[in-house]
């Protein structure tokens, strides 16, 4: 590496950034899901189901990155709750998962709060469109990182 190539004096490298914004997110986002009645992992098991149609557990697991048995006892609990239906198709041995009408309504709820307190820190130090931008920039980094 070249001193062009060095990183400027007191730039951060991205994990020592994100591991500053994540706590803060967490303590915007926990009371939000907590009123829900979601923990943090069956809110991103809701909001994956939720991108598209019925997902096998296999599948839900790779994308959640959680273990298949960790993912199981979620997938029980948001069942019981009537968030998610899990059904096994006569030809496949593998469930598929999809988001119920009032998974969808729930998640719908807790997105807007969410999106609502995420805005308010974003526009804490940046303006409306460096704020569009910083989503999504980070959404097209988040996407490159799972075709790995």
């Amino acid at each position: 590496m070249t001193d062009a190539d060095s990183p400027p004096p007191g730039e951060q490298d991205l994990a020592a950034v994100m591991f500053r914004i994540l706590p803060r997110l967490g303590a915007l986002e926990e009371p939000i899901l907590r009123e829900a009645g979601l923990s943090m992992w069956e809110y991103a098991i809701l909001t994956e189901v939720a991108s598209g149609a019925a997902v096998s557990q296999r599948e839900l697991s790779r994308r959640t990155r959680r273990d298949p048995t960790r993912l199981g006892r979620h997938l029980d609990e948001l069942v019981k709750r009537e968030l998610v239906s899990r059904d096994r198709p006569q030809d496949q041995r593998q469930r598929t998962v999809a988001i119920t009408e009032s998974g969808q309504a729930l998640l719908d709820g807790v997105r807007r709060n969410i999106r609502e307190v995420e805005d308010k820190l974003l526009h804490t130090a940046l303006t409306e469109s460096d704020a569009r931008n910083l989503r999504r920039l980070l959404d097209r980094v988040a996407a490159a990182c799972e075709s790995d």
